[in-house]
């Protein structure tokens, strides 16, 4: 018995070269949404941490658990005991109750989510990179973005792992109780739920 076989065989060279230079074309980023500006200072913040004075105002104004996300002028009655902003309240022990701490300073420890998920990845998503590479030189429907993509939703998610699991150092005592629970990267989870990978051009 004889069977004919027929295979069109597909030529990857050149399918090769063009996914190399697309590639050597742009740029795998991994963070904070890039016109977010208000997100990228509080992530470069985290990562280096910072001393914070007081500047157009006598004191910071640092909230407790009992300003309940409230602004000060959201509060009526407040006003300044010591280095306390707070209202009269009988049901505490000394009638007031504190609202907001003032401070002259404060300094927030570093906490490099970003620096930690790479060191801690980099060679995954090595990995995934030749892996996705091999399959897509393969397919001549697919490009470059199908390979940075799959990296991209990697990193997103060991970035996102690494702040919901990095304890050290934690939250003062105040933010701690203010937040409920002590992760001190994690408050609202906008920063957190805002993390995403971006594929620019080189330039």
């Amino acid at each position: 018995m004889t069977i004919n076989v027929s295979v069109k065989e597909f030529d990857n060279t050149n399918h090769m070269f063009s996914l190399i230079k697309e590639l050597e074309s742009k740029v795998l980023l991994c963070g904070m949404p890039l016109k977010n500006d208000k997100l990228q200072m509080i992530a470069l913040v985290q990562e280096g941490g910072k001393h914070i004075e007081a500047k157009n105002y006598p004191y910071l104004v640092i909230p407790t658990a009992a300003a309940a996300g409230r602004k000060t002028s959201e509060i009526a009655g407040l006003y300044q005991r010591g280095h306390t902003l707070g209202i009269n309240d009988p049901s505490q022990s000394n009638g007031f109750q504190v609202m907001f701490i003032l401070r002259k300073s404060i300094d927030i420890p570093p906490r490099p989510f970003m620096r930690l998920t790479m060191n801690n990845h980099l060679d995954d998503w090595a990995k995934i990179f030749a892996n996705e590479f091999f399959k897509v030189m393969l397919n001549p429907n697919a490009n470059a973005d199908d390979i940075y993509r799959k990296v991209g939703e990697q990193m997103v998610s060991d970035m996102q792992t690494t702040m919901d699991q990095l304890s050290q150092p934690g939250n003062a005592p105040l933010t701690a109780e203010r937040k409920g629970f002590n992760n001190p990267l994690i408050d609202t989870k906008l920063m957190r739920n805002s993390i995403c990978y971006m594929v620019i051009n080189k330039e």
